[in-house]
């Protein structure tokens, strides 16, 4: 992680990688998709609230357990895990040692699916698995989120929004933002194209828009924290379940509980 994007992503809190992924890459993710269709989910709650430009008659679809499918339909996943062009980042970010918190999950979004509430904020963020924090040149992440694009992402769209700087904010969000009712001009939608790659901290304000775009939006999303903490407990067991058993050395050590 060179200097300058140390400082874009102490000022922003989001950093955007290109071409994180090949083409290859993200056609055999796109087909492991393809291929459980029949395992798409809605969310278990609303992610609207109370808001009129977020909300839409269809909802958005989850996705979940990629790494516990048969193979060959896991190894992308997985592999995702320990991407070489990610780890750098992840040590620096997370200072250090680091776990996966929790995922991978696909976020998919047909034309006119609801989005997310704009939820984060340094205020809000008092749990310290969600902090971000910088001193003496070091960055200091809790909670930490990467994005991989599976479908292009472009101008009105819809998909991620983020409020840039909002990882330090020391006051509430404000509720028209969060619903993204007002000041929508301090929302910044989020450009990328398939095998893109976004770093962001949960501590910055971050949802989702309404997807207008012709094409079904699928957003990979793993979270990391520092490997003595957790934000999801008990999301991974303690004791290895079945699915990890044929893991590699480098994905196993992602796996355990914090320590």
């Amino acid at each position: 992680m060179n200097e300058d994007e140390k400082f874009f992503f102490d000022l922003e809190g989001y950093l955007i990688l290109r071409q994180v992924l090949t083409p290859e890459e993200v056609a055999r993710c796109n087909e492991a998709i393809d291929r459980h269709t029949d395992t798409f989910t809605l969310p278990d709650r609303s992610l609207t609230g109370e808001s009129k430009t977020l909300d839409a008659s269809d909802k958005q679809k989850w996705m979940h357990g990629m790494l516990a499918w048969e193979r060959p339909w896991c190894e992308p996943f997985r592999e995702l895990m320990v991407h070489p062009r990610i780890k750098p980042y992840l040590s620096t970010l997370l200072d250090g040692p680091y776990r996966l918190d929790h995922g991978p999950w696909l976020i998919a979004m047909d034309r006119g699916e609801s989005g997310h509430y704009m939820h984060g904020g340094a205020y809000e963020r008092q749990d310290f698995s969600q902090t971000y924090h910088q001193q003496y040149d070091r960055i200091q992440c809790g909670l930490t989120v990467v994005q991989f694009s599976l479908a292009d992402e472009g101008p009105g769209d819809g998909g991620l929004a983020l409020v840039p700087c909002s990882h330090k904010s020391s006051f509430p969000l404000p509720q028209g933002i969060g619903l993204y009712e007002e000041h929508q001009e301090h929302v910044k939608e989020i450009h990328v194209s398939a095998g893109d790659a976004i770093l962001f901290t949960e501590a910055v304000v971050h949802g989702t828009l309404v997807w207008h775009g012709q094409h079904q939006r699928r957003a990979l999303i793993y979270k990391y924290n520092p490997a003595y903490q957790y934000h999801a407990r008990g999301y991974h067991e303690a004791r290895i379940p079945e699915y990890m058993q044929d893991m590699t050395e480098h994905q196993l050590a992602l796996m355990p509980p914090p320590a």
